[in-house]
């Protein structure tokens, strides 16, 4: 890299800290519980209804500073104002959570979706670290949803996936990649014990069925049998954010199994995330992509929603293949990965952040000019962004000690 790893992470320290971070103050709702997340470009809230994966990622990332960058106590008061919410509106009892509420906390949507309760159980396990489970009743929450969420994931029949997601012909990557994310997070508190069963079946569906070495890149569906079908517009779909997202977590896990099999997997897809993914003229990664590269035959439905096209750049993606780029330039040493991050650190650092009102915007068209400025909707909350500089840090700091151990012994 051009710059040393100690420059980059004094500056996502304070690109999360002072530019990012304070942009979210605005979001207590302190009549009625929870977290506002729907917001203009400047701060103006657009909607109060309460997403409820929503509440859960924002309780996540609250604990999650004050486990990972600093013991603030306004974090973890933060986190125990959503937990509070979660709680007392959000679980539905049985291990599930509902979907959508109004602001006061009244059910408008209920348990239809497992990313549901897969948040709500990262943001209740995060919480629970952060507290050392000195509170039961949140302990015995999670217990229960912990057990129902894998009690769903390996039942091949649960239909309750995500408005009409669920199929009877395909099973879908970002299922998975979520809940390996989850249970990563649940071991801390639950034990490796708890956690396993779940780990290593997410593991295997990710590098071993929607991985496909023949085609080089991470299919979003592939049919029950695990096969894929590129016949049908879904089963040629990929999502390089998914790719990177995907991958940085196998990598964050597999920091802990050290398996060297998985290591060279994992490196081996970030590159054809790269590959396939980003934008050699524009730079930044792109939304969606074909299997052998450029516009599919169809977008998703999100991306349609969102009025997303395919070489648009969003968000998340970007975010996350930041930190990924980050992790691998960190886990291996290889410089074509820290090349990789500092194309990627200077497209995030020029486009997507708002130095104006802070934050990041939300839809960039292929140039980097901005489609979307909003910095919070029922898709985006103080989540995504805030993990990965999260993360980004703390790759910078293993960055940093790695050449300061090389300089120091090359010196001898």
């Amino acid at each position: 890299m051009k710059a040393k790893a100690e420059e980059y992470a004094e500056y996502y320290k304070n690109h999360l800290i002072n530019e990012c971070l304070p942009f979210w103050d605005r979001c207590i709702d302190q009549e009625c519980g929870g977290y506002f997340t729907c917001y203009d470009r400047e701060g103006n809230l657009t909607d109060s209804n309460k997403y409820v994966w929503f509440q859960g990622r924002q309780v996540y990332t609250y604990s999650l500073l004050y486990n990972r960058i600093e013991k603030r106590q306004e974090w973890l008061d933060k986190a125990y104002h959503g937990y509070q919410f979660l709680v007392e509106h959000c679980y539905a009892g049985n291990g599930r959570w509902n979907l959508r509420l109004d602001r006061a906390g009244n059910v408008l949507v209920g348990t239809i979706a497992i990313y549901a309760d897969l948040h709500c159980i990262q943001g209740i396990a995060e919480f629970m670290t952060a507290t050392q489970g000195v509170l039961e009743e949140g302990m015995q929450i999670l217990r229960d949803s912990y057990d129902v969420l894998e009690k769903n994931m390996f039942d091949p029949f649960f239909k309750e996936i995500f408005e009409n997601t669920w199929s009877e012909k395909f099973i879908w990557h970002d299922m998975y990649l979520t809940a390996l994310s989850v249970a990563e997070v649940c071991t801390p508190i639950l034990g490796e014990n708890r956690t396993k069963r779940l780990i290593d079946e997410s593991l295997e569906k990710i590098l071993y069925w929607f991985t496909r070495d023949e085609y080089q890149v991470v299919l979003e569906a592939v049919q029950r049998d695990n096969t894929p079908d590129l016949s049908d517009p879904q089963g040629r779909f990929v999502n390089p954010g998914h790719m990177v997202e995907s991958m940085w977590f196998c990598l964050d896990t597999n920091r802990r199994l050290k398996n060297s099999e998985y290591q060279k997997k994992i490196i081996n897809v970030i590159d054809w995330a790269y590959e396939i993914g980003y934008d050699m003229e524009y730079n930044g990664i792109y939304a969606f992509v074909d299997v052998e590269g450029g516009k599919p035959l169809q977008p998703l439905d999100w991306y349609e929603e969102c009025n997303c096209a395919w070489n648009d750049k969003v968000w998340w993606p970007n975010s996350e293949a930041l930190c990924a780029f980050a992790m691998a330039y960190a886990d291996t040493g290889e410089e074509r990965f820290g090349e990789m991050f500092e194309k990627q650190h200077r497209f995030c650092r020029d486009h997507f952040y708002d130095p104006e009102y802070g934050e990041w915007y939300s839809f960039l068209n292929r140039d980097g000019s901005v489609k979307s400025p909003e910095k919070g909707s029922k898709w985006k909350c103080a989540f995504h962004v805030l993990r990965a500089l999260v993360f980004t840090y703390e790759a910078m700091q293993r960055a940093d000690q790695r050449e300061k151990a090389i300089e120091h012994y090359t010196k001898q």
